[in-house]
């Protein structure tokens, strides 16, 4: 009962603006990839300059994540979540008044990428003000679901409007949609300050534990850089993923699969359509099983995303639809799986003054391996006119994944952790 007083029932909508936000960064990140055929014939380069949009959206995430930790720490989850939100929205509405131009499409790109920084700062303070110690797996799985669900509301739009408008330019404008009503849901539901108890419960705990690590501590510290590795590989097979394999669907033989843009994006909902729910159970199984403990969820998603994703490239597999269909889903699991368990673990293991930047940092950082997966993966699909040594890569980064976090040493510290949820049960 003491609970329910401590934590307000608010942060459910706080969760549903949060979780909005991020689902509409996805929608606008994906809906080149289904098209991307028809991107690069209207811009006139080769699909392996194409992949170049993908790579520049995920550099400004890296680049943006690194400092939008400090917006969000200034400003509040407010201002870093409309922010973040006009950088998507924006350029997606004017694409039918750049979109002939490959320079201009790729920094408005670069100005979308921007977008995920600013909003992904904020998922550490959501879950560190708003939810108690025994729910954070759960919110943070519900926050990475919603990747899953803008992408797999991009795969199956894109193609759809691209078909009935006749223009990639116009689909992009429309799908610039859900970030304005992202933009109403976070002016309506994040503006009340969280309770007063919490965050004076958070602050004696830090006070009392490892309150005093400042950011530049937090980094000579050998866990940030181990958690920090660990996403590069993470980002690396979920941007990689989410923006290779449907263009990969749709590329023709022998570049690749050779099926129909529409086919192409709705075969991958196999792939996109698990994230939703993989983060939601990752994030009860961080909670529930795995008592804190990052590895075995972490260990889990990269071996079913390394291993799937190097069958779909199999002729035996990508010829068989219900085969595919099958390793698409598995591989698709992986990654998003893990993630509840990587945002939780940098929420309860630094400080409250300090959380967004650090879950800025770690992502930031950590998502330079998403945009080098891509710029690679685009090189090689030039050099070779295929995308398995791109698709492959993912493989490799996995295991990478594996023997990094295998080094890692739990260490919760009781700030966020125990003493916050001993008041909440007093």
């Amino acid at each position: 009962m003491q609970e329910k007083s401590v934590y307000s029932s608010h942060r459910w909508l706080v969760l549903l603006a949060g979780s909005v936000a991020i689902m509409s960064l996805y929608v606008n990140m994906i809906v080149f990839a289904p098209v991307l055929g028809d991107v690069a014939a209207t811009l006139r380069v080769n699909m392996g300059m194409a992949t170049n949009l993908m790579m520049g959206f995920v550099l400004s995430v890296a680049v943006v994540l690194s400092i939008g930790g400090v917006v969000c720490d200034k400003y509040g989850i407010t201002t870093a979540l409309v922010l973040g939100l006009l950088c998507t929205s924006v350029p997606a509405a004017i694409m039918p008044a750049i979109g002939n131009d490959f320079n201009a499409v790729f920094v408005g790109r670069l100005i979308q990428g921007a977008s995920v920084g600013f909003v992904f700062a904020t998922i550490g303070p959501i879950l560190a003000l708003w939810f108690p110690p025994k729910e954070q797996g759960l919110a943070s799985g519900v926050l990475f679901g919603a990747i899953s669900i803008g992408s797999t509301i991009g795969v199956i739009a894109a193609p759809a409007l691209f078909a009935a408008s006749g223009s990639w330019q116009k689909m992009v404008a429309v799908m610039s949609l859900p970030g304005w009503a992202a933009i109403l849901l976070v002016l309506l539901f994040t503006r009340q300050a969280p309770s007063p108890e919490v965050i004076k419960t958070l602050q004696a705990a830090m006070s009392a534990g490892s309150g005093d690590i400042t950011f530049g501590k937090a980094l000579a510290q050998p866990k940030t850089w181990l958690i920090t590795a660990v996403i590069i590989c993470n980002s690396w097979g979920l941007y990689c993923l989410y923006n290779l394999v449907p263009a990969y669907l749709a590329a023709p033989v022998p570049m690749g699969v050779g099926l129909p843009p529409v086919s192409a994006g709705n075969l991958s909902l196999a792939l996109t359509s698990v994230g939703i729910f993989a983060p939601f159970v990752g994030g009860l199984f961080f909670d529930k099983i795995a008592k804190g403990n990052p590895k075995p969820a972490v260990i889990m998603g990269f071996v079913l995303s390394g291993l799937f994703t190097y069958l779909i490239l199999k002729p035996s597999v990508f010829g068989n639809v219900s085969t595919l269909a099958v390793c698409l889903m598995m591989a698709g699991w992986g990654i998003p799986f893990m993630n509840a368990s990587l945002s939780a673990t940098i929420a309860v293991n630094y400080p409250l003054s300090i959380i967004g930047r650090m879950m800025g940092f770690c992502f930031g950082v950590g998502t330079f391996g998403g945009a080098l997966g891509l710029y690679l993966g685009g090189k090689s699909i030039a050099v070779t006119g295929s995308f398995f040594t791109a698709l492959a890569l993912i493989s490799g980064a996995a295991i990478a994944g594996i023997l990094l976090i295998s080094c890692f040493r739990r260490k919760q510290p009781a700030a966020s952790g125990e003493l916050a949820g001993d008041v909440a049960a007093n």
